[in-house]
């Protein structure tokens, strides 16, 4: 599937759009779940907070000498979680929040402080906020790290899955791409998932349509061609008979017309597939009737080389190789601009040689140079049986020659 400009994947597309949704949820839950975390981190920190002074007081209750004012850090490397103790008839130790009047929580100077009062000893107990953070933020970190894989697994996944989803779409397209350009056939819909029905169906019914417009173009081809043949039969013996001069000038008009017309015919014939047997059939016999029938009608000599041989058996029907003989010998004595020179050998391989003074051939149907005078069918045609005969057929025109070689299947032994 090249050659577009501006191409857009649907695989890629949904992988990620499936994926920016689910990081914005993922990103969402996390913000939810950071709150959530240091919501409950901040209750364990006062819940430790509230443990350390209760234990403390419990201590002052029970000392017989009173408590000593003093001030403790409870990680004395980082000084972030201090112990006070205070004496009302002592002076209070330096600390790094103001002094405070009411027990109880209390957030001052980037602290969290909780003060309680225990016969006249005063114990206050503290957390560095920016420590509380930094616990909290390791604890996320930590929690991230263990996504990461997930999101990995998850990538991987939505394109495992999106390329199955995409599967049946890419098999329609190389389905389609696979056919031959005359099978009208519709394509099997039944393993197709729901949401390409539609396009399988449309695709059917343009078919449907394609191929009624070519059954009805080769049958008013084949009708018209047949229907001519008689009437033409009729007037070319009426002017054979008539003595006039203008008559008997005519004649070879209507044999060209009666060409024209039975190449019609034969056009009908193979994209109908009429009589495309697998032969066998004799290449030398058939191409020295072909010449002996147009001997007299060529505009140029036709010179044949029979590499000495009597006969030559090829897996091809017969009617179909003399017509594209005939096709390909008119063609080049009518076309060209000298000798004909056609050299079958044994191994199947047959040349026709020809000059020209035509720098390109038109295989088209109708298509012709501008100073032919057919009807521009006779190599559609020839290609045409190639094709439906499976014969490669090889045409090149240099230095003012056209050359066209043909592959025919030799019998074996």
């Amino acid at each position: 599937m090249s050659g577009y400009a501006r191409t857009w994947s649907l695989r890629q597309r949904l992988t990620w759009r499936v994926l920016g949704l689910v990081i914005i949820g993922w990103c969402a839950t996390i913000g939810f779940s950071a709150w959530v975390l240091n919501h409950e981190m901040n209750e364990m920190f006062d819940e430790e907070l509230h443990a350390l002074v209760e234990t403390t007081a419990l201590l002052v209750e029970t000392s017989e000498t009173g408590a000593i004012p003093r001030q403790l850090g409870i990680e004395t490397r980082d000084g972030e979680r201090v112990l006070r103790l205070l004496s009302d008839t002592a002076n209070e130790p330096t600390a790094p929040w103001p002094s405070l009047t009411k027990d109880g929580f209390h957030d001052s100077s980037g602290w969290r402080i909780l003060r309680a009062t225990v016969e006249g000893t005063v114990i206050e107990a503290a957390h560095a906020v920016d420590w509380r953070r930094t616990e909290m933020l390791e604890a996320a970190s930590a929690f991230l790290i263990l996504v990461l894989p997930l999101a990995g697994l998850l990538l991987w996944g939505l394109r495992r899955i999106t390329a199955e989803a995409t599967a049946p779409i890419a098999g329609l397209a190389g389905a389609v791409a696979a056919r031959r350009a005359d099978d009208y056939s519709p394509v099997l819909a039944a393993s197709l998932p729901r949401e390409l029905l539609p396009l399988a169906d449309a695709y059917n019914a343009h078919l449907s349509r394609i191929d009624a417009f070519r059954r009805s173009e080769q049958d008013f081809i084949a009708n018209a061609a047949h229907e001519l043949r008689t009437p033409l039969a009729m007037i070319r013996g009426r002017l054979e008979l008539s003595t006039d001069p203008d008559a008997s000038a005519a004649v070879p008009m209507i044999d060209a017309l009666t060409r024209r017309v039975e190449r019609l015919l034969q056009m009908s014939r193979i994209e109908a597939g009429v009589g495309l047997g697998t032969g066998p059939a004799d290449a030398v016999r058939i191409l020295r009737l072909l010449l002996d029938e147009m001997r007299g009608q060529n505009r140029h000599p036709v010179r044949f080389d029979d590499s000495d041989m009597d006969r030559l058996m090829v897996m091809v029907d017969p009617d179909a190789l003399a017509i594209l003989l005939r096709n390909l010998l008119e063609n080049a004595t009518e076309h060209g601009s000298g000798v004909v020179n056609v050299r079958l050998k044994g191994d199947g391989t047959l040349t026709i040689r020809n000059p020209t003074t035509v720098a390109s051939l038109d295989l088209e149907r109708f298509g012709k140079g501008e100073a032919s005078g057919g009807l521009g069918i006779g190599l559609s045609i020839s290609r045409a049986v190639c094709l439906a005969m499976q014969i490669p057929l090889s045409i090149d025109i240099t230095a003012g020659e056209a050359r066209f070689m043909l592959a025919l299947p030799v019998v074996p032994g």
